[in-house]
């Protein structure tokens, strides 16, 4: 027997949880990126696509959470791997990164 309401909260918690993770994979190849740059070139990355980056890591983060919120609100319990990127996602969020 279906839970109501199950298939839209699991459905929307995985496609949060899957974005959180390509935004995670897009900052670290960013850091990667400019390890061995000049402070300048960093700085200006920082200031530009960087922003955009950061943006998009706290937004993913924040609809991981809300995700969440409706995933368990359905009564359905997430995996241990879920709960995990849950717990990341808050942390990024709490950090102010």
């Amino acid at each position: 027997m279906t839970i109501p309401g199950e298939p839209e909260a699991t459905g929307r918690l995985q496609r949060a949880l899957e974005a959180f993770q390509r935004a995670q994979g897009l900052l670290l190849a960013a850091h990667r990126r400019l390890k061995d740059l000049p402070p300048e070139e960093v700085s200006r990355f920082w200031m530009s696509s960087g922003a955009r980056l950061e943006t998009h890591m706290n937004t993913t983060a924040a609809e991981v959470l809300v995700a969440f919120k409706g995933f368990s609100a359905v009564g359905l319990v997430a995996s241990a791997d879920d709960r995990h990127l849950v717990s990341e996602a808050q942390r990024h969020l709490a950090e102010g990164n």
